[in-house]
């Protein structure tokens, strides 16, 4: 990396090969990285070219509407400033510092792929079609990565299966393949592995899982391992906070501030994470999650910054938030979410209908949901819940379709601008909350506060971590005032194995790799 923090350059090992049989190249790499800022199909042009780690590139305002604003899809072709400076030497250079680079691009969003292998960005005739290749469309999938596993068949909606690659550059896996099975009903998952027809189940309906049959026998950091009695089976258990946090979003063309703020004083997030998530949940009061908060003095943790943020308005900047979460911490005020919606002209005669969205099988959700709709009802809010698969949900996220869903979100790197960067009112029309976009319920002064926050406080070049601090800080006090996102809770991530798969229980952000795993049946 260079003195200036802005170039890195990287050299490649010589023995990585794809799946197809090509060696992993620098081009490749600069293919892949184009892909993910220049084609059309890319939803991940945010995390190469946004308002963090940003490749330098340029910008022409013509290239998509609006025609007079800069967007992410105003990008230069060919612009991007990644070189191949060797057949196997690549050298990167960023607009500004950016602390969490190799966190960022070690995210499977950044996954190389064989150079030309689909045409969608200038300069590429490409091999396959778009479809033909990430999809079940003619031959495909003819997906070539570089990993361990290569996809040996693929039944859209249905499972893949995985089988080990023999010329994999690394350690080489102890099982021939692996099946994963997509299955939306979370009670079904957990039948088909009380059964035995799964191995390995990621979580448990939360209304399934007992507390008291969790035998903790190991703890390494915040990582737990032990077993749990599953009717009389005992099976493996491991259980580790997760840089997660589940919300509410709200889509601000559709629902009215007032309704917004209202669901805020009906939830009681310490209750939904006592007795929905059965304690494997902590309440949620920020975006953020506790352990990659902000903090301002020495001696003050993160997540004692954030529970005092909440409790007491500590280190507050916005006056709305002077005393802490403004809709009551640690308990449901249903008489100011019945205030607030008389104040704004809903009464008993004139109730306001809305339709929240959850995730097919996700029985949490539904339940908080659920918990919600009595509540509102006493302040004059009407709420239908519908349930739609993930993948439709994030496709009707991006086209604005929806008034209310419930979504988790995990962290790409350990740094609050990793969710911050869409809270805090820049390009209000590609966000899932809209808010600041024209037809929006949302206050200018407030919109006006966050947005100086962080273009004066982090953008800067001369930026520090004290002031990056307050810039998130103001924008999470933003999204209180604002709510466009309603925090729930913080949960921890769960896994089951039955006792004749030896498998590592992964660790904070740490992604699974399956190399090691072995099976003694």
């Amino acid at each position: 990396m260079s003195e200036d923090g802005l170039t890195y350059t990287f050299t490649l090992r010589e023995d990585a090969t794809f799946h197809n049989g090509d060696d992993v190249t620098a081009q490749d790499v600069v293919y892949s990285f184009r892909r993910l800022a220049e084609s059309d199909n890319s939803r991940n042009k945010d995390d190469i070219i946004g308002e963090t780690m940003t490749i330098a590139h340029e910008k022409d305002a013509t290239i998509a509407e609006p025609a007079d604003e800069k967007t992410l899809d105003d990008i230069v072709p060919e612009s991007l400033q990644i070189e191949a400076t060797g057949d196997y030497t690549v050298e990167m250079t960023l607009e500004s510092a950016f602390s969490w680079t190799l966190f960022q691009i070690a995210g499977g969003t950044f996954a190389i792929l064989p150079e030309n292998s689909v045409g969608d960005i200038e300069g590429y005739d490409g091999e396959y079609s778009y479809n033909e290749f990430f999809s079940t469309q003619g031959d495909g999938p003819t997906f070539a990565g570089a990993g361990a596993f290569q996809v040996d068949s693929w039944s859209k909606g249905d499972s893949i299966t995985l089988s080990a690659f023999e010329d994999y550059y690394g350690t080489q896996p102890e099982i021939d393949e692996i099946v994963f099975t997509v299955v939306p009903d979370g009670n079904t998952r957990l039948n088909r592995f009380e059964n035995g027809n799964a191995d390995i189940l990621e979580g448990m309906p939360t209304a399934s899982f007992t507390p008291s049959s969790v035998n903790i026998e190991e703890q390494d950091g915040a990582k737990q391992v032990g077993t749990y009695d599953l009717g009389g089976t005992e099976v493996n258990y491991g259980q580790i906070p997760a840089l997660t946090t589940e919300y509410l979003v709200f889509n601000t063309m559709k629902v009215p501030i007032p309704v917004r703020k209202a669901f805020a004083y009906a939830l009681d997030q310490h209750s939904v994470a006592e007795n929905v998530y059965k304690g494997t949940a902590t309440p949620a009061y920020h975006i953020v999650p506790p352990a990659a908060y902000p903090s301002f003095e020495e001696g003050v943790s993160p997540s004692e910054t954030y529970t005092r943020h909440a409790e007491e308005g500590y280190q507050s900047n916005l006056e709305g938030a002077a005393d802490g979460y403004p809709y009551g911490y640690a308990e449901t005020d249903i008489a100011s979410a019945k205030q607030v919606m008389e104040d704004a002209g809903y009464g008993s005669d004139n109730t306001f209908e809305i339709t929240a969205t959850t995730i097919s099988g996700n029985s949490a959700y539904r339940e908080v949901l659920t918990r919600l709709q009595s509540k509102l009802r006493q302040a004059h809010i009407e709420m239908d819940i519908t349930e739609a698969q993930f993948g439709t949900i994030i496709s009707q996220a991006i086209s604005g379709s929806m008034e209310v869903f419930a979504l988790g979100d995990g962290m790409e790197y350990p740094g609050p601008e990793n969710f911050l960067r869409f809270l805090w009112g820049g390009s209000p029309e590609t966000q899932f909350t809209r808010w600041g976009a024209e037809g929006s319920d949302y206050d200018e002064d407030l919109r006006q506060s966050t947005i100086d926050a962080w273009q004066e406080n982090y953008q800067p070049e001369d930026s520090t971590p004290e002031s990056e601090a307050e810039a998130f800080q103001t924008i999470e006090e933003g999204n209180w005032l604002s709510m466009q996102e309603l925090p729930i809770v913080n949960p921890a991530s769960q896994r089951f194995w039955h006792t004749d798969v030896d498998v590592e229980m992964y660790g904070v952000m740490e992604n699974q790799t399956f190399t090691e795993l072995t099976l003694s049946r």
